[in-house]
């Protein structure tokens, strides 16, 4: 009988010749699940867009009759919410010789004509085309030109016990401050702005009037600069809370009683970057030089203020679409106590 040849694998059936063979394979399947899964995922982005655009976007005051599905519905489509942090080197208070570094968290929410935020954050929602300032604030009136509304904050005031230079002097009692700003763009690049804030509480606080020019301009599609200059009055009360003396001051500086007049002179510049559709990095400097009563005060050491800024921010909202707008007008420094 004759034996049964056997036929030898060649190298593709067995051994590296296998393996090679198969990777291709397995490459492929790889492959293959990876574009399901980003076609997935268009797919959804692809939804959420076209929800987005079929919701009509919110530009006057929220129905308080609206449907809970509606309005929740609603919240999607034109809410916008951020949160960071930012750090910023400015003065111990408007007219320190000395800077100090300061770390702080930082938020921001709008719905509507509605918002509330912390001190430079409406700047990373993209919706800081107005002098409308921290704290919450509501729109009475908006075009593509003008814009006017009122807004209230916190004033935390100021332990004078806890500031260098100031030990001895009065406390500034906190209060609620409110505000009326408006708003007119002359060009797509240029706006001027303007805002009267008083203390509501009647605690010594006293009025801050600021008139605004800005100039803005786009470096990329999702990035801008921007350019602003400041002019401030205040009134009797809010410079005597700030720069006056006591003549029965045990601070040891000579007693001084200011008037209304003139309080500051404010540039700036600074820029707004969206990294993503969500991630958001900004930063500025400023200076600003004291007038008036504020320059002479004893209280001042230094009448030029310089104060430099950074920060980053996560943002979510459905109409955002990778572009930012900035403010139109450079903020000035705020030191602590700083009404604006």
């Amino acid at each position: 009988m004759r034996p049964i040849a056997r036929r030898t694998p060649n190298r593709f059936e067995t051994g590296p010749g296998r393996a090679a063979c198969r990777r291709p394979l397995r490459t492929l399947r790889v492959t293959a699940a990876t574009l399901a899964l980003m076609c997935a995922r268009l797919a959804a982005q692809e939804a959420a867009a076209q929800e987005a655009a079929a919701a009509p976007e919110r530009t006057g005051w929220p129905d308080p009759e609206m449907p809970w599905d509606e309005r929740v519905a609603d919240l999607k489509a034109n809410a916008s919410l951020a949160l960071g942090v930012s750090a910023a080197y400015t003065p111990s208070y408007m007219g320190s010789g000395s800077q100090q570094l300061r770390p702080r968290p930082l938020w921001a929410f709008q719905y509507g004509r509605l918002r509330i935020s912390t001190g430079g954050a409406a700047a990373v929602l993209g919706i800081a085309q107005d002098p409308r300032g921290p704290g919450a604030s509501a729109e009475l009136f908006g075009n593509e030109r003008f814009r006017t509304g009122v807004a209230l904050r916190i004033d935390r005031g100021r332990n004078s016990s806890d500031v260098e230079g100031l030990e001895g002097l009065p406390d500034i009692a906190a209060t609620l401050r409110g505000r009326v700003y408006a708003s007119y763009a002359m060009t797509p690049r240029w706006s001027l702005a303007g805002s009267v804030s008083q203390d509501l509480l009647g605690r010594g606080g006293g009025a801050l009037a600021s008139a605004d020019l800005g100039y803005r301009a786009p470096v990329t599609p999702r990035a801008e600069w921007y350019f602003g200059t400041s002019f401030t009055w205040a009134d009797m009360r809010y410079m005597k809370s700030r720069y006056g003396v006591p003549s029965d001051s045990p601070s040891g500086l000579p007693a001084f009683m200011p008037g209304a007049g003139p309080n500051s002179v404010s540039v700036g510049t600074g820029f707004t970057a969206a990294m993503s559709s969500h991630w958001v990095l900004f930063g500025g400097a400023s200076a600003t030089r004291l007038l008036g009563y504020a320059e002479d005060s004893p209280v001042t050491d230094k009448r030029v203020a310089a104060s430099v800024s950074i920060g980053l921010a996560y943002r979510w909202g459905m109409r955002y679409g990778g572009v930012l707008p900035v403010p139109r007008v450079a903020p000035a420094p705020s030191a602590p106590g700083e009404a604006q």
